[in-house]
């Protein structure tokens, strides 16, 4: 018997539409899943870079022990001055990496794995270290991912000091690249290494994650972020001091 043409036998496959369809419940799954999947990648990063500012309060606080204070200009100056045959590079500028450097001269500790933080971002990214510290080597631009904290000089401002109060940031992870010191109240933070985490190293040793204190993206440039709430301490009356900070991002 022949088939009406009307009422041909379907034969196996998809129609347009139904693919379609598939398309786009495969892609709406894809969304929904993106940001978890993404957010558990980065958990690895985020914890070697929490554990190596908790190592760096250790290695901070030894150095405060033995210089009288963190890594400052002053320090800097009276370091070059006592070992003046020693070359690890710059002690002092714009950058987290010039200041971290002085630790390698009071130190036994000669790894620069303790500053890697993972950051990629504004076409930048660390690398691994090679732990060559010698001629001026030593946490060279990429081998340190975590930013300094500094405070200003009281009598001159074009002088960096270093923090004094315990419950003030120390360092810090996700600070968006820059070539000079962001003022305190004017950090722009990454906000793509670590998917809006920021971990804080205060004076007291505490290492906090900022996440729940809410980046605020910048609708301009999707891998910046400010910070909603202030990370810096008030005076006991509650003025502000942040705008009183230096913070180094590191040297990319």
């Amino acid at each position: 018997m022949k088939l009406s043409p009307f009422k041909k036998s379907r034969k196996g496959g998809f129609t347009l539409i139904e693919l379609m369809v598939v398309i786009a419940i495969l892609a709406t799954l894809g969304a929904i899943g993106y940001a978890p999947i993404m957010d558990h990648m980065n958990d690895g990063d985020r914890q070697m870079a929490s554990s190596n500012l908790k190592t760096l309060s250790t290695i901070m606080q030894q150095f405060k022990t033995d210089n009288g204070s963190y890594p400052s200009d002053v320090t800097a100056e009276k370091l070059m001055e006592a070992q003046p045959d020693y070359n690890f590079g710059e002690l002092k500028g714009d950058y987290a990496n010039n200041y971290f450097r002085q630790i390698y001269y009071t130190r036994s500790n000669n790894t620069e794995k303790n500053f890697y933080a993972k950051v990629n971002c504004a076409g930048k990214a660390t690398k691994d270290a090679d732990d060559k510290l010698a001629n001026g080597r030593a946490l060279e631009r990429g081998e340190n991912g975590l930013a300094y904290v500094m405070k200003k000089d009281s009598n001159d401002e074009s002088v960096k000091a270093a923090v004094t109060a315990s419950n003030a940031p120390l360092a810090m992870t996700s600070v968006y690249p820059a070539d000079k010191p962001y003022a305190g109240d004017k950090v722009v933070y990454d906000n793509v290494s670590f998917r809006g985490h920021v971990f804080v190293l205060k004076g007291d040793g505490s290492v906090t994650d900022m996440k729940d204190d809410d980046l605020v993206e910048d609708e301009t440039d999707d891998e910046k972020s400010t910070m909603r709430n202030d990370i810096f301490p008030e005076t006991k009356r509650g003025r502000a001091t942040a705008n009183q900070y230096y913070v180094l991002s590191p040297e990319l």
